[in-house]
C-alpha cells in the first residue's frame, strides 16, 4: 500500500466532495460515510488495504447522480483502489501492461 498515493486520493475526493455537497444531497451522503476514511487516510493512519466490501458508498456512487460529476467520480474511483489495494494487485497490473500494448 503506498501511503502517499492514499493521502493524496484522500485528499482530492474530500476537496471534489467539499466542491458538491452543499448542493447535492447524495455528495453530502457520501462525505459522511467517507469522512472517518478520508480523515484517516490523510493523517497516514491505514496501513493495511481495506476489504472493498468495508468501503462505504459504492451504492451512493450507482444509485445517484453522483456519476455525472466526472471529477468526483474518478477521485471517489481512486480512493476506492488505493484503500484497498488494487493498484497492487497483479489483476491490475496485467490490466495496465495490457492498456499500455493497446496504446502503443
Amino acid at each position: 500500500m503506498n501511503s502517499l498515493s492514499l493521502k493524496e486520493s484522500a485528499t482530492e475526493l474530500r476537496k471534489q466532495l467539499n466542491l458538491h455537497k452543499s448542493t447535492d444531497n447524495a455528495a453530502m451522503a457520501l462525505y459522511v460515510q467517507l469522512e472517518f476514511l478520508i480523515s484517516a487516510a490523510e493523517r497516514g493512519e491505514i496501513l493495511q488495504p481495506i476489504e472493498p466490501r468495508d468501503i462505504p458508498g459504492h451504492r451512493i456512487m450507482e444509485d445517484s447522480n453522483l456519476r455525472d460529476h466526472k471529477q468526483l467520480s474518478e477521485a471517489y474511483s481512486n480512493f476506492y483502489v488505493e484503500l484497498n489495494g488494487g493498484r497492487e494487485s497483479e489483476s491490475f497490473k496485467m490490466m495496465q501492461e495490457l492498456i499500455k500494448e493497446l496504446r502503443s
